[in-house]
């Protein structure tokens, strides 16, 4: 009967039992990190007869970690029967001191041969465009959107207009 070392399996079995001692270790640990920041979004329903030029859309940012810096994003869902392929806004961001900074927004919505440029699918497609890049909460604590196209007091087709906050 061969002779077996005990003390050469004392060693394995304790080389082994210290492995996974320390990758249970290492995964309990990494459970406790600090809860990743998410992105939030907001939207807001427009009325089924359209988008009135004086009736404009208020936005509140959402933010997880008010130490973290942010990017700002303007998000429009429109159907497919929107009859332009542009869409111009006057976005009116004001930061918790209330100063507000208006910008003048053009999205483009179609390419030169009517094709929608935004993701989507069927009848509802949705374009985004930054407004604001590596800002603190403190910085924007609000977001009004008017619609500014020309001649158009009554906008159709526009069904949603939402805000996404992106931690950077």
């Amino acid at each position: 009967m061969p002779m077996i070392d005990r003390s050469v399996q004392n060693k394995k079995a304790i080389a082994v039992a210290m492995t996974v001692f320390i990758a249970a270790a290492m995964l309990i640990l990494s459970a406790c990190d600090r809860k990743p920041v998410m992105s939030h979004s907001c939207y807001s329903n427009l009325p089924s007869i359209g988008w009135l030029r004086v009736k404009p859309i208020a936005l509140i940012p959402e933010y997880d970690d008010s130490t973290r810096r942010y990017d700002l994003y303007l998000a429009v869902r429109h159907e497919n029967s929107y009859q332009y392929s542009n869409l111009s806004l006057a976005v009116d961001v004001t930061a918790s001191d209330s100063t507000a900074n208006r910008k003048s927004i053009e999205m483009k919505l179609a390419d030169d041969y009517g094709n929608w440029t935004g993701g989507g699918f069927g009848a509802l497609y949705q374009a985004e465009v930054a407004i604001a890049t590596g800002v603190a909460p403190s910085d924007v604590s609000s977001v009004v959107v008017w619609q500014t196209m020309e001649g158009c007091d009554t906008l159709r087709g526009v069904v949603n207009v939402g805000l996404f906050t992106r931690p950077i």
